[in-house]
């Protein structure tokens, strides 16, 4: 599939050194701060935690406040308009991250936050704090209100009424979004609507869909076919719609302009990630952080650079990751490509535009190539693409203790 050109930069040749500086991004950028620790491994997970412990969070976050001031010195020109706080499960450390967000905002940022959290423990407290914070965004990682969904797909039981107590508690901030997972085991078309309904009688205002990856953690949870995730797919699209919710992304709905989207690289075309297991996007470069815990906790407090993978991106990839990630955010702005590349996009990718658009995966509406009806499936799935070769990547490192 020609689409697949697009992504081709995710099979990541990396390379492993021994500590890097990552240049600083041009202009503006997001600021992604990970928080590995969880109370329980869930079998769906794509991304790098370890068990919470006290103990284990006082010394994790004495390196990442050493991370964090060196990289707020280093990229003292840069804007940090989005920060992220993603896990793991972060309010597990809410007072760290609060107090890491305060050390952003203290080096002269502004800039709206969103946070991680989980419904078995985020409560009007932790929220309270967050929204102390300045946190405006809070993502609620319930991915099915079904209890025997969560059976499926090894979470603990929580009831519908635990739920919406959870969603209540952080409508202190602005934005509060409700994660659904799909395309696991068994799940049907009107299981998967009716999630989207539960979503839509809670008082939470945004709505992001995954579907199911095969996760790092070992014992995985396989995925439907593509072509039952493309009909769930389209169910849950047909369903958001038909209740009113505006469309914001691939996989992201909303109601009420509720502003920060899960995937901050659709409004910020390069992030810096602090912490364990952080990756980091500058042009012509990605990199990431030790998974390496101790390796993390020893490196950052000495002032070292806990960056052990990089990979450069030839101007062509660069083109393919922006058009991707824009594309997910279902529109792309031919200007704004021009200005970034310095030639239009029909020049720098022709045979890839010529394509989408003969297949009518997106139209060309004079300012915008905007992603069609048919196009929304085939940005999901590269979406997806992405995501899992990103994860090889996690567990390659993981098991090699880079």
């Amino acid at each position: 599939m020609f689409l697949r050109k697009l992504v081709e930069n995710v099979n990541i040749d990396v390379k492993t050194v021994n500590g890097f500086d990552v240049p600083a991004p041009e202009g503006s950028a997001a600021l992604y701060i990970h928080v590995p620790f969880c109370t329980r491994m869930c079998p769906f997970c794509i991304f790098f935690s370890v068990p919470y412990s006290e103990e284990r969070v006082k010394s994790y976050f004495k390196a990442l406040r050493s991370e964090l001031e060196a990289a707020l010195s280093r990229y003292e020109c840069t804007s940090f308009r989005d920060v992220y706080v993603g896990g793991g499960t972060p309010t597990l450390a809410t007072e760290e991250v609060c107090e890491a967000l305060d050390m952003v905002r203290s080096a002269g940022h502004r800039f709206e936050a969103s946070v991680e959290a989980s419904p078995y423990d985020i409560d009007d407290y932790r929220a309270n704090q967050l929204a102390s914070a300045g946190v405006t965004r809070i993502s609620i990682g319930v991915q099915s209100f079904s209890p025997e969904a969560l059976r499926r797909i090894g979470r603990p039981m929580i009831s519908k009424e635990g739920i919406a107590s959870a969603i209540d508690s952080c409508l202190k901030v602005r934005t509060v979004n409700v994660d659904l997972l799909f395309n696991y085991p068994g799940q049907r078309e009107a299981d998967l609507e009716r999630d989207v309904e539960a979503f839509y009688e809670s008082s939470a205002n945004q709505l992001t869909l995954y579907p199911l990856m095969p996760s790092i953690k070992g014992k995985s949870i396989m995925p439907g076919s593509d072509e039952n995730e493309r009909k769930l797919y389209y169910a849950a699209v047909d369903r958001c719609r038909a209740l009113g919710l505006s469309q914001d992304t691939a996989w992201s709905f909303s109601r009420g302009g509720a502003g920060l989207k899960d995937e901050y690289i659709v409004d910020n075309n390069y992030f810096i990630g602090v912490g364990a297991g952080a990756m980091s996007h500058v042009r012509g470069l990605y990199a990431a952080n030790t998974f390496n815990l101790a390796k993390y906790e020893r490196l950052a407090p000495e002032g070292r650079s806990p960056v052990t993978l990089v990979r450069g991106l030839s101007d062509a990839e660069e083109q393919r990751v922006y058009a991707l990630y824009k594309l997910y955010g279902l529109r792309l702005d031919k200007r704004d490509f021009r200005r970034t590349f310095g030639k239009s996009i029909y020049l720098a990718m022709p045979r890839e535009v010529a394509v989408m658009e003969a297949l009518g995966l997106v139209r060309d509406e004079g300012r915008e190539l905007v992603v069609t009806r048919k196009g929304l499936w085939a940005f999901s799935y590269l979406m997806k693409g992405l995501y899992i070769n990103v994860s090889h990547i996690r567990a390659t490192a993981i098991r090699n203790g880079i």
